[in-house]
């Protein structure tokens, strides 16, 4: 095996954590993330394919509770369905035409902003029931957020075990920008233990989504919503406290049910500056957001992604809009501040229950030194 290519496939309880975790970033190594707002310079962006989960699906009912009820709705009218296959009643495009000019809108920002942008490989059906087995259809399958899988610490890549069942075959897509950088120098690579691809993880078995892990100097917090078919645990939690080691304090965030992620409640534009719905906090903001300069959002705007934008670095900010949050106050509060924000319509994203961050994965930020 590689010395570079670490494959960490299962922890025994009180054991094997990884020295040096917490690396001094080098010009030549190919992934390092070590905030939020380094600036970026490597990125990937979601492909605009997939399938909507089949209705009888039996996760589908309570991962629908984070949807607002129109989306909601419109799951439950699109089940089964190829993206390729349902078509807009307005617009007249289907949902991959509609994803796709959003991702392309996007990435024009980002390499205007001189950002590197890849993407990963297409995943079809036929690979899916190869590689998967035909069963896990039912959950549906989706390429258009690849935040989740995955995430970048140093310059480690750490591969998530999801709990929700939609989002499980989208690694497949990232084997080869992932190898590609492995082979280009310093960079260990390693997964999770995983759950059987059709079982729901159970409370002890750990479980991570990428979108509820933001990184603040050495703590990570990570979201814990109290929706049990959707997002990260605590055994999760616990698990990368082990893996991290030292280096890190891992820090669990209790979040109300309704919403998916951490980052839909809490962004992190710079350094003392935060975007938040503080309504979405169980236990109120963690206590490293003492004293910060917040931007407070409702749980209704929330719900819509207000809050799920992307820092580009510490002056230039993307956020989304759609047809029922225009952000026009989110956008207002951060130019005050000296931020310029770069609007991207995001609808058909946000439809689905994701928004810019959660359509992008950051393989390299310039690092933060204070």
């Amino acid at each position: 095996m590689r010395r570079d290519l670490l494959l960490l496939l299962l922890l025994p309880a009180g054991g094997l954590a990884l020295a040096g975790c917490r690396t001094v970033p080098g010009g030549d190594t190919p992934v390092y993330v070590d905030s939020e707002y380094g600036a970026l310079q490597e990125v990937i962006v979601g492909l605009p394919y997939g399938k909507s989960p089949e209705l009888d699906a039996p996760w589908l009912q309570e991962t629908l509770k984070i949807l607002p009820p129109d989306e909601a709705e419109y799951t439950r009218a699109t089940a089964g369905l190829s993206w390729t296959e349902m078509i807009h009643p307005v617009k007249r495009k289907s949902e991959t035409e509609l994803l796709e000019g959003e991702n392309q809108a996007l990435i024009n920002v980002l390499t205007g902003l001189g950002v590197r942008v890849c993407r990963p490989m297409q995943l079809t059906e036929d690979f899916i029931v190869r590689n998967y087995g035909r069963e896990i259809l039912a959950n549906g399958y989706s390429q258009d957020f690849p935040r989740d899988n995955m995430i970048v610490i140093g310059n480690q890549v750490i591969e998530f075990n999801l709990r929700t069942m939609l989002r499980r075959v989208d690694i497949s897509g990232f084997k080869e920008i992932l190898a590609a950088r492995c082979r280009q120098g310093d960079i260990r690579w390693f997964a999770m233990p995983h759950a059987a691809p059709l079982a729901m993880p159970s409370p002890d078995e750990p479980a991570l989504e990428g979108g509820d892990l933001v990184m603040l100097d050495e703590t990570i917090l990570v979201g814990n919503t109290l929706n049990q078919a959707v997002g990260s645990n605590q055994a999760g939690c616990e698990w990368l406290q082990q893996v991290l080691g030292r280096a890190y304090r891992v820090e669990r965030v209790p979040l109300v049910e309704q919403i998916l992620h951490l980052d839909c409640v809490l962004s992190i534009p710079r350094h003392g500056l935060a975007i938040v719905c503080e309504e979405a906090f169980v236990e109120g903001l963690p206590s490293c957001l003492r004293g910060w300069d917040l931007i407070k959002v409702p749980l209704a705007d929330a719900s819509r992604l207000a809050v799920n934008g992307l820092p580009v670095d510490e002056n230039n900010y993307i956020m989304s809009y759609n047809d029922h949050i225009s952000n026009d106050f989110i956008r207002s509060e951060l130019t005050k501040r000296g931020i310029k924000v770069h609007p991207v319509y995001f609808g058909t994203h946000n439809g689905q229950g994701g928004s810019i961050r959660c359509a992008t994965q950051p393989l390299k930020r310039a690092a933060v030194v204070r």
